[in-house]
């Protein structure tokens, strides 16, 4: 399963996002492992979709975030 990882404001990468491979805790397990505690949300990937279409119904990109430099989605 994929897993969407998002920054808080403030945090050395506010306004990306990072997806990572995986089981929920396995996934967070990664995240902590290369970031410690600077990131905020743990979304499913289906949630993560559901979230970009509603904020492209409202003509914004998901928060204003993009993919961390070297990560894709």
């Amino acid at each position: 399963m994929r897993w969407v990882f998002t920054f808080g404001c403030g945090q050395p990468n506010a306004g990306h996002y990072v997806a990572i491979e995986g089981e929920f805790f396995e996934a967070r397990r990664k995240m902590m492992e290369r970031y410690g505690r600077e990131w905020s949300m743990q979304y499913s990937e289906s949630e993560w979709d559901e979230i970009c279409r509603q904020e492209k119904e409202r003509g914004r990109e998901c928060f204003l975030e993009t993919p961390l430099a070297g990560e894709t989605k």
